[in-house]
């Protein structure tokens, strides 16, 4: 068997990001066969992450694209920020939201055995456990579409709006206003585009934390009232179911990106400064729906 030269190290070094020695042993049993090595290289590199399948990956980078038909957004996780800033990270990651607007089988990378394999090439050269966490795809057919992804490259978002009105003229206006809401979106991070899309369980769970406090409430101020010797008068029910129901309308407001104020004008919904558009471009503008990921945020 020939030598194993410095170069085939180098090459194999290069593609796998293994230690010299550790592409070095794979050659040899390789017997100088680069691709068999990488394959050596990668089994005991993916048996080593397996056993840090346990830790945490609560790093991690969002990556959007377009190619102004399609967009993309995707969010990848690791463990380290030391990796998050690797290169070779954001790489993959952007490489994978590129495809995304091409390729159907990558509509959802979290979902795509390709896409996995793929990533755990990175993993073994960074020695860190990673995963696509999720990953979606907006087609701007017959609506506007935008993305914003903040500068730590940690948070970004992606908003879809429907126009009954001439879409071309107001295209332009109308992808402001939704990188506008995209930023909106990673700013406060709503969790439902509008109350009619909020479980019945959450809204019930909401209300019975509510309801609890205002009981724990009620008690503590009737003990204080009979310490002080003062006579105490408790709210009438119909005080607290609306009590109750405001605490409700709050959580909507919070929660709902089309309810939330607006980071542009706090005076203002984001449903009123929509429907300012609309009336501006002479047409109903709708916000058909949003994805927000924030590394570390469900």
């Amino acid at each position: 068997m020939a030598a194993i030269t410095s170069e085939q190290v180098m090459t194999l070094r290069n593609q796998t990001g293994a230690g010299i020695m550790d592409c070095k042993g794979a050659l040899n049993e390789a017997g100088g066969d680069i691709a068999k090595a990488v394959e050596l290289l990668r089994k005991k590199g993916l048996a080593g992450l397996a056993k840090r399948a346990g830790r945490a990956m609560k790093e991690g980078v969002v990556v959007a694209k377009t190619d102004g038909k399609a967009y993309s957004l995707i969010e990848l996780n690791c463990e380290t920020d030391f990796v998050a800033k690797n290169p070779d990270v954001h790489a993959f990651a952007a490489t994978i939201a590129s495809e995304m607007l091409t390729d159907a089988s990558l509509a959802n990378p979290a979902e795509s055995e390709k896409a996995k394999e793929r990533m755990q090439a990175v993993a073994m050269k960074t020695g860190e456990n990673m995963q696509i966490r999720r990953g979606v795809v907006y087609h701007a057919a017959g609506s506007a579409v935008n993305f914003y992804v903040h500068s730590d490259n940690r948070k970004g978002a992606m908003v879809e709006l429907a126009f009954d009105g001439d879409l071309a003229k107001g295209k332009a206006e109308l992808e402001a206003l939704a990188k506008e809401l995209a930023m909106q979106s990673v700013a406060m991070n709503p969790k439902y585009l509008k109350r009619e899309e909020v479980p019945a369980d959450v809204v019930a769970k909401e209300k019975e934390i509510y309801r609890a406090k205002t009981e724990k409430d009620e008690a503590e101020a009737q003990a204080k009232a009979a310490e002080a010797g003062r006579p105490y008068k408790a709210k009438p029910a119909e005080a607290l179911e609306k009590m109750l129901e405001g605490r409700v309308n709050k959580y909507f407001q919070e929660s709902c990106l089309i309810e939330q104020a607006s980071i542009r004008d706090s005076k203002k919904t984001v449903t009123q400064i929509v429907k300012d558009l609309g009336a501006k471009l002479g047409g109903n503008v709708t916000v058909k729906r949003f994805s927000c990921y924030i590394v570390g945020v469900e």
